[in-house]
């Protein structure tokens, strides 16, 4: 058994942690289809438009990521065609990006999709079927795709959101069978699956479907766009950036209705969450698929490179490496305080991730005397919910110490 525990006192006050169609068109040596999934990254210029290149990655059928259960696992583990899960090297040799683009604020991505209107069901997704991503401020918090939204989207909004996607994909115009992204003058990344497409030629661009130029984000008023900045996603270590990903269907005739990941069917307009897709510092591409059972400590740990075990500091913060994973701390950076100390109560945040795998427990205790002669005592808890666990200390007392054990097997 690993214990970890934390202190807090009120004297001084102290908080302390220890079947795809058959037409096809090409996109450097891959190709994008009705029903293919389409990471796109792009860099704001000093006019606050688009700059010179955009670049694109095709992870090919979305139905393969919408019926993934694995977690914190590369691109290729899901598509296996895929010939690399990394663009890291695209982005850093191609000048719009450099070397830095991970922390680079005026990089953009975003991911998007579509089986456009008129065609036949493809992989249980039916006409008018749209991914469309939102970004995540951290991992493992509540704004992840489990335990959130996003807008349902109107009828009419599903029918121009599939025509936007399909255009900027496959078509320059509804007369133009290739244009796009899929145009002779892109050139093809390192990465098989991958292109580097001027934002001038060919049209259209990315830049006729995202703000600042217009003002909605391809024709609708969801923002499916994360920005770059610098240093890792809190709750994480050398997460770049992190990307939910919705499915949107307008028909159920012939759909798919469940997801790996999702939580419950889909329903017609409602954002049917499929994964995150994540990038780290080296470009590599993975997919968290939260309720994974093969979720731990030990996972998390390895995905974000802590070392050193439950006890172990892996960031020299002075809080061990499994309080940061049992309480949405971020493993590669100084968290501070483990929780927070407010008019007498004492609260801790919890890892949603932690709460999905069920491998720690949480108690509070409490004694007089640091259970020098007063043995420490386990309380009940003023509040205990999936998101936080809090107590508040009796008054009246000169002095009173309460602590948060956390423990695994």
């Amino acid at each position: 058994m690993k214990l970890t525990t934390m202190k807090l006192t009120t004297i001084p006050t102290l908080l302390l942690a220890s079947t795809l169609l058959a037409t096809q068109v090409a996109i450097a040596s891959d190709s994008v289809d009705h029903g293919d999934l389409v990471v796109v990254f792009y860099k704001l210029d000093s006019s606050n438009v688009v700059g010179e290149n955009y670049y694109v990655v095709n992870l090919g059928p979305a139905s393969l990521f919408r019926e993934n259960t694995q977690n914190n696992v590369p691109v290729t583990s899901i598509n296996t065609a895929l010939g690399s899960a990394s663009v890291g090297v695209d982005l850093a040799l191609d000048s719009t990006f450099g070397s830095n683009w991970y922390n680079d604020n005026a990089v953009r991505w975003l991911v998007v999709g579509t089986v456009a209107a008129g065609q036949p069901v493809v992989n249980g997704d039916p006409a008018r079927t749209n991914y469309y991503s939102a970004p995540r401020a951290s991992l493992g918090s509540a704004d992840s795709g489990a335990n959130s939204t996003i807008a349902t989207i109107s009828p009419s909004n599903r029918g121009t959101l599939s025509t936007q996607i399909y255009n900027f994909l496959m078509a320059g115009s509804v007369n133009d069978a290739i244009g796009g992204i899929n145009n002779n003058a892109s050139t093809s990344g390192t990465n098989p699956a991958s292109a580097i497409i001027p934002s001038a030629n060919p049209k259209p661009s990315v830049d006729e479907y995202m703000p600042p130029v217009t003002t909605t984000s391809f024709g609708i008023g969801i923002d499916p766009r994360q920005a770059f900045g610098a240093g890792t996603l809190p709750g994480s270590a050398g997460v770049q950036g992190a990307l939910d990903i919705y499915r949107f269907i307008h028909t159920t005739s012939g759909a798919d209705l469940t997801a790996g990941a999702s939580t419950g069917d889909a329903v017609l307009g409602t954002g049917q969450y499929i994964g995150a897709l994540t990038i780290d510092q080296s470009g590599t591409l993975k997919i968290q698929g939260l309720g994974s059972s093969a979720g731990s400590f030990a996972s998390w740990a390895s995905a974000n490179n802590v070392t050193g075990g439950a006890n172990g500091d892996s960031d020299k913060d002075g809080i061990s490496n499994l309080v940061e994973y049992a309480l949405n701390l971020n493993p590669a950076a100084s968290d501070g305080a483990a929780g927070t100390y407010s008019g007498g109560t004492v609260s801790f945040a919890k890892r949603a991730e932690a709460v999905t795998n069920g491998d720690v427990t949480y108690a509070i205790e409490e004694s007089d005397d640091l259970g020098v002669t007063d043995a420490w005592q386990v309380v009940t808890p003023t509040t205990n919910t999936p998101s936080a666990i809090t107590y508040a200390l009796p008054t009246g007392n000169p002095k009173k110490f309460a602590r948060l054990k956390v423990t695994t097997p």
